[in-house]
């Protein structure tokens, strides 16, 4: 067969690709129904999976993780290397041959013969030869393919690295499943903020009509200067609380923001009253789902890091074989650049590699790579105790949370009716200041105790849903 052929035949060659079969797809228990999040909330949720910076820095890991396995694949082909050379030489060791030592010795018993004969000498002197072991000039240009054939490292390594792909995938999906909770937590800690800013915001006025009534009354006799002074105190307190309510909501907004990766001071939508009361009285309802952690997709990720370990492990003991290679290579030599005869060559070559000794390096990698297995099966192991304490946590948060709606919203209610009865009561002058003062409070703690309550019940979810994996993540 000619070389072209041999060449072309070899380019052929199907690399030594691992086989793999198809996997089975991984059973998976249903996530049980979880009452859907309010339409703004869905939305700001969608804005963090695209702009959040953290998860862009995950998403580049896992670009990362691609380019190292396919780097790991391309072993198993075919290399082709053009590899060219040019020298020019001067000097260096040379090579004495004796021809004139040998031959003129005989070379004058000839010509004495012939001048017996009477012929002139034919046979002159020869001198002694020196040859340089390095050509004046020389090149060499050749094409060499290298093919594996036998290299269980290569296919240790490319599972290796398979599963290094898979577990930055799944520690992926479980960033954004943690980014999710940190916007609903964050966007309902706005929401709370926000309505203790509009709560005090109504206290304020109902106690700025309460000193102007005391003024009045005052001004008409019927009241002393001390229900005055009182009123602009509570006036101050509120306004006082106001402010700090007021602080609270700007920097959950600024966190809120911060995730989205937008301006800090972007207004946040509001999120409405009846919107709110549905989907707490919706969580309310909801059963509490079983406890089971076996969705999270940080044990999925633990679980393929450990068994990219393994292959990692396995990669370094393969090292003990031998591999075997097809290498070929066809090119042109010599003095000057021709091809013809003289010139062209074509090597064909089967190459066996066994290492017998290496002074222990392979057994102190064998070893670092099976404390790396080791230590991540326990990082597996302590990972699941942590995350089935915090499913049990975020339970607990969630049943003691929508136990309290009720009652908030009753003691919301009894408040508000109470200071309708006594502002009447005021009004009329039938009310003093001390009750009037009361009953203000006690609606404002009411109607503050009643947004707490609905905001830590929807946080309480919001957690819960992370640590039981309840809600399917989208694309």
């Amino acid at each position: 067969m000619s070389r072209p052929r041999v060449l072309a035949a070899l380019l052929l060659l199907p690399p030594l690709l691992p086989g793999r079969a198809a996997a089975a797809p991984e059973s998976e228990a249903p996530a049980p129904a979880w009452p859907a999040a309010p339409a703004a909330l869905d939305a700001l949720v969608g804005e963090a999976f695209r702009a959040n910076l953290a998860l862009a820095g995950e998403a580049l890991e896992v670009e990362r993780a691609a380019a190292r396995l396919a780097q790991a694949r391309s072993y198993f082909f075919p290399r082709l290397d053009l590899a060219a050379r040019y020298s020019r030489a001067e000097g260096g060791r040379t090579i004495d041959f004796p021809v004139g030592d040998l031959l003129n010795g005989a070379y004058a018993t000839l010509n004495q013969l012939l001048a017996a004969q009477g012929q002139p000498a034919r046979f002159p002197p020869v001198a002694n030869q020196s040859f340089s072991l390095l050509r004046d000039r020389e090149q060499e240009t050749r094409l060499r393919l290298t093919q594996p054939l036998f290299a269980p490292e290569i296919t240790r390594s490319t599972r290796a690295a398979r599963a290094s792909l898979a577990a930055r995938e799944a520690q992926l999906a479980a960033y954004r499943r943690r980014l999710r909770a940190e916007v609903v937590e964050a966007f309902f800690r706005h929401a709370q903020a926000a309505a203790a800013v509009e709560i005090f915001r109504s206290a304020l006025g109902l106690v700025g009509e309460s000193l102007r009534v005391s003024r009045s009354l005052t001004a008409h006799g019927r009241a002393t200067e001390d229900t005055v002074l009182r009123a602009e105190a509570e006036v101050a307190t509120v306004q006082q609380q106001l402010d700090e309510a007021a602080k609270d909501r700007d920097l959950a907004r600024s966190y809120l923001n911060f995730l989205l990766n937008r301006p800090l001071p972007t207004p946040v939508p509001a999120l409405a009253e009846a919107e709110a009361a549905r989907y707490a009285a919706a969580l309310a309802a909801t059963p509490l789902p079983a406890a089971d952690t076996a969705r999270r997709e940080e044990l999925t990720a633990l679980t393929r890091g450990q068994h990219a370990a393994h292959e990692a492990a396995a990669a370094v003991q393969a090292r003990r074989l031998p591999t075997l290679a097809l290498a070929v290579e066809g090119g042109i030599q010599g003095g000057s650049y021709r091809t013809g005869a003289g010139s062209d060559y074509a090597l064909g070559s089967l190459v066996l590699e066994w290492n017998l000794f290496d002074g222990g390096q392979r057994r102190g990698e064998l070893t670092q790579a099976r404390l790396d297995e080791r230590q991540a099966a326990r990082r597996l192991a302590e990972t699941h105790q942590q995350l089935d304490l915090q499913l049990q946590q975020a339970a607990a948060e969630f049943a003691v949370a929508r136990t309290g709606l009720a009652t908030a919203a009753l003691r919301r209610d009894s408040a508000r009716a109470a200071y309708r009865l006594v502002a009447l009561r005021e009004a009329a002058g039938s009310a003093n200041q001390i009750t009037v003062l009361d009953a203000r409070n006690t609606l404002t703690a009411a109607e503050l105790n009643d947004t707490i309550t609905r905001a830590r019940l929807c946080t309480a979810a919001a957690r819960l849903d992370r640590a039981a994996a309840l809600t399917p993540l989208p694309p």
